[in-house]
Parts: structure tokens; sequence; C-alpha cells
């Protein structure tokens, strides 16, 4: 049985001012929301709001370190893995997929802003991302497991469905998070398989993936 969401005054303020910043930079965009619209969504005095993170940017920076933190290492560590790399790939993309359908967060407007110069020390993350989603796809291709594709292109497509997949939840968690990330793994990995029929082997390997903090990967 899935635990009740807490009630909003249960929720500790910092939460609520990620909560709501998310949202009001996914509607307004990151420079068209002020620290007052923030502190006021939240019902709090600037002060209060300041007390938590210093300033806007701080606010966005944990967001992008929310949205790539987690993701980057989860698909790093399926990238430097063995056997089959279609696998490695499904199983990060489930995880992926079911955090955003999870996510108290709209984290529409981080993909958005985290190019932007003023968050050039938050591009790390970003990259390892970007670089280990692409090494499996190139795995998989060198492999002969994937058809012949460009795997810039490929993981570009990824980002797009991922992309989707955020604006659709908008920050409002789902209850079949696991279903929709096996869904759209399902897709994405059916698009690319050389023999589609490989698909449900690879799904019946199951996603499990151990978390980074993990003491024992």
């Amino acid at each position: 049985m899935t635990a009740p969401e807490p009630h909003e005054e249960d929720v500790p303020t910092r939460e609520r001012i990620l909560r709501e910043a998310s949202r009001l930079f996914a509607r307004k965009g990151y420079h068209g929301t002020s620290t007052r619209e923030i502190a006021e969504a939240v019902e709090i005095r600037q002060p209060s709001l300041f007390h938590h993170f210093p300033s806007k940017r701080d606010i966005m920076a944990e967001l992008i370190d929310i949205d790539h933190g987690e993701s980057s290492i989860v698909a790093a560590r399926q990238a430097a893995g063995t056997g089959s790399a279609a696998l490695r790939l499904y199983r990060y993309l489930v995880w992926d997929i079911a955090f955003i359908c999870r996510c108290a967060y709209d984290l529409t407007a981080v993909e958005l802003i985290v190019d932007d110069p003023i968050f050039a020390d938050k591009m790390t993350n970003r990259d390892a991302l970007v670089a280990a989603r692409r090494s499996m796809i190139e795995q998989a291709i060198d492999s002969g497991e994937f058809v012949s594709v460009d795997a810039d292109l490929a993981e570009k497509a990824v980002v797009w469905i991922l992309r989707g997949d955020i604006a659709d939840t908008a920050g409002r968690p789902v209850p079949d998070a696991d279903l929709i990330a096996d869904q759209l793994a399902s897709f994405i990995l059916r698009a690319l398989l050389r023999d589609a029929s490989q698909l449900e082997e690879i799904r019946a390997a199951g996603p499990v993936i151990q978390a980074s903090n993990d003491p024992n990967p």
C-alpha cells in the first residue's frame, strides 16, 4: 500500500520552496520569476526564503542537481557494466522514467535553463549523463543488438522522450510510475533493437538497479 501524501503544512519549508519555485519556473521561466513571487507562493516572507536559499540561483541549482545528480550516477554505472548493453540501457531508462514520474518537482524549466552560462558549473552531471547514455547506445550498436544508427541522434531522441515525460507529469507524481517507465523504455528499445523479439527477454530480466548510495554496489 502506498503511503499517503503528507499534508502541505507537514512538508518542510525548504521542500515547499523547491516545489513552488519549480512550478513558477516552469510557468514563468527562471528569469521571469522573482524571489518575492516564490515567497508568496510558499506563504512565507522573503527573509525566511533567504534563510533557506541565499538566492534564486541557489534554488534552481538545487533543482538541476535533483534532475541530473542521481540519474548521471545510475547511467554511468550501467554504461560501465558488462553484458547486454541493450539490457543496461533499458534498466537505466526504467529507473530514470520512474524517477521523473514520482518527482514532486516540475523540472520542465531545468531542461531549458541548464545551458545558460550562469549555470556552467552545473554541466558536469548533465554531460556525464549524456555521455553514459550515448555510450550504452554505441555499445549496443557495436555488439549488433541495435540497428546501425547515429548514436548522437538516438541519444537526443531519448532526451526528447524524457523531456516529454517531464512536461507531462509536471511535478505531479503518478501512481502507475513503474508501468509508464516500462512502457516508455520498451518503446525506445523496440525502435532500436535489430531483433524486436529480444525485447521480451530484456524486460523479463528486470530493471533491478541499486541506489547510488548502496554500500554494496
